[in-house]
């Protein structure tokens, strides 16, 4: 192996976590926070980086702090080597304290707030001797760098290098809280017009429903958009307009009666995506996956279920 001539030694580990964190935060006020130092030693550390480097890594105004080209050239690298350092210290930490297996779980946060984690007690309660670890990101993770043995994704299938199984398909369904049904005499969808809409960032969310139900579409319906789905469906709880929701989101809710379907003799209408489980091969073979594979198949059936009409409808 030829070795570089041009090989200078690395800077301070302190210097470049302070950096790394400021970046983040695009604040030294809490990047020390987070560090637990003051944001004087944060201020002498990125400083001192800058020197060594014998570059600016921030653009400094009174109002906003910014990085320069080389500190985000610095900070995209730092990031991912981070990332990477604080995966092997959880995942290496938790192989040498605990001889409990694990089966860790990436999912995206709305199906894991509105729908994995209110069932996974059954889960933990019928394997008391393994522990589930779930992250919750938007993040598409690389199995082969991160240290999770399943993810739950929602999308068109094709996860090339990865086994995956379809969980179920999901709909849009149209709901609201009963309060906001009854104050807005919500009868057939031209009535939709007196109410807000809300939807998620579906493109076109709303316009798909309309067209596939062949009802007219509302020119002068006020709309609210969210790109969390799981924040729009607390506003439809919350009575704020009438929510076009996944059913996977919104199932439990209905069940509850928090929530009731606006139109219920209106079918579903497909979203065109499913929840897949994917994971790489050798996972699936452990013991412990192969357990929540077969309980989260299970539970999914429920997924399948046609929403049901209002009671007395």
């Amino acid at each position: 192996m030829v070795e570089s001539a041009f090989n200078p030694p690395l800077p301070s580990l302190n210097a470049l976590l302070a950096f790394d964190a400021a970046a983040r935060h695009e604040s030294f006020t809490r990047a020390a926070r987070e560090l637990g130092v003051t944001q004087t030693a944060v201020s002498h550390q990125i400083k001192a980086l800058e020197s060594e480097l014998g570059v600016p890594l921030f653009r400094r105004s009174p109002k906003r702090l910014g990085l320069t080209p080389e500190g985000l050239a610095w900070a995209a690298e730092l990031r991912v080597i981070f990332q990477r350092l604080r995966d092997a210290n959880v995942r290496l930490r938790s192989q040498t304290l605990a001889a409990r297996p694990v089966v860790s779980v990436t999912t995206i946060p709305s199906f894991g707030a509105r729908w994995l984690v209110p069932r996974l007690g059954k889960f933990m309660a019928t394997h008391p001797n393994v522990d589930v670890r779930i992250s919750a990101s938007e993040h598409l993770v690389d199995f082969g760098l991160e240290p999770f043995d399943l993810g739950i994704r929602y999308g068109k299938g094709g996860y090339p290098g990865l086994l995956s199984e379809k969980l179920s398909d999901d709909t849009w369904v149209v709901v609201c809280a009963p309060s906001l049904a009854g104050r807005a005499r919500l009868r057939n969808p031209a009535d939709l017009k007196r109410t807000t809409l809300l939807s998620d960032d579906h493109p076109s969310a709303w316009s798909s429903w309309f067209a596939a139900t062949s009802h007219p579409e509302p020119t002068l319906a006020a709309h609210s958009q969210y790109t969390d789905s799981s924040m729009l469906v607390e506003a439809a709880l919350r009575g704020q307009g009438v929510a076009l929701a996944r059913w996977s989101l919104a199932c439990d809710e209905l069940a509850s009666g928090r929530l009731e379907l606006v139109f219920p003799d209106e079918p579903p209408v497909p979203c065109g995506l499913a929840y897949y489980l994917v994971g790489p091969r050798e996972s699936f073979l452990r013991a412990q996956v192969v357990a929540f594979r077969e309980w989260i198949r299970h539970e999914a059936r429920g997924l399948k279920a046609a929403p049901r009409k209002r009671r007395g409808v």
